[in-house]
């Protein structure tokens, strides 16, 4: 039965990768119609969720991006700044250095999300943490992607080992395909699942 939200769900927003497919333009500080940075406007879905704290991972390699988070959250007491120092080596560094963050902030559940899925609304991310509540709760839950698992992705805590043990640039996705139908899929508008990840993708932001 679900009895409301998971009141130890730490979201983590990975946002230390080098975004070469979008190079030279870096897509986390590239800007909407209004002025508004994709990782601030990801991070503004995510903060109204009713996650506990936030956890954002950024690179050593590029400043811009904790600045601006910086200068758009001063001193917020939920959200976390991590440096991936080893981000270079894939996404696995920075999935490791977000869950153990999170474990330092005694999380039962981690909620993660990528910097580039700026639509995905908190009605959503609330859906997905509703899911630890459950009696037993799932061992992951995901928006509902035409049948399959998409992202974010909320990881009950008995998977944080599997989770910091990924290696190279890969994330929990494999872990999802092992968890086959253990995984619950949560009903989601498929406009929310965009990622811009690619140069025509960020023109379509820019006129968002």
């Amino acid at each position: 039965m679900v009895t409301g939200p998971a009141p130890s769900t730490v979201a983590i927003i990975l946002a230390a990768g080098r975004s070469s497919r979008t190079a030279p333009a870096h897509k986390l500080i590239a800007t909407d119609a209004s002025g508004q940075a994709m990782i601030i406007r990801t991070l503004t879905s995510v903060m109204a969720s009713t996650a506990t704290q936030v956890v954002l991972v950024v690179s050593p390699d590029l400043p811009a991006i904790k600045q601006s988070v910086l200068d758009a959250f001063p001193d917020h007491p939920s959200l976390h700044i991590c440096t991936a120092e080893q981000a270079a080596l894939g996404l696995s560094a920075s999935l490791r250095t977000g869950v153990e963050q999170a474990e330092r902030l005694g999380a039962t559940a981690v909620l993660v999300c990528l910097g580039d899925m700026p639509l995905v609304s908190p009605r959503l991310l609330d859906a997905l943490i509703a899911t630890q509540n459950e009696a037993p709760p799932p061992p992951a839950a995901a928006p509902d992607w035409q049948g399959r698992p998409g992202n974010p992705v909320i990881w009950h805590n008995s998977l944080f080992a599997a989770l910091k043990q990924r290696e190279g640039d890969q994330g929990g996705r494999s872990l999802l395909k092992a968890l086959g139908t253990a995984v619950r899929l949560v009903p989601a508008a498929q406009e929310e699942l965009v990622d811009f990840d690619t140069p025509e993708r960020l023109a379509a932001y820019a006129r968002l």
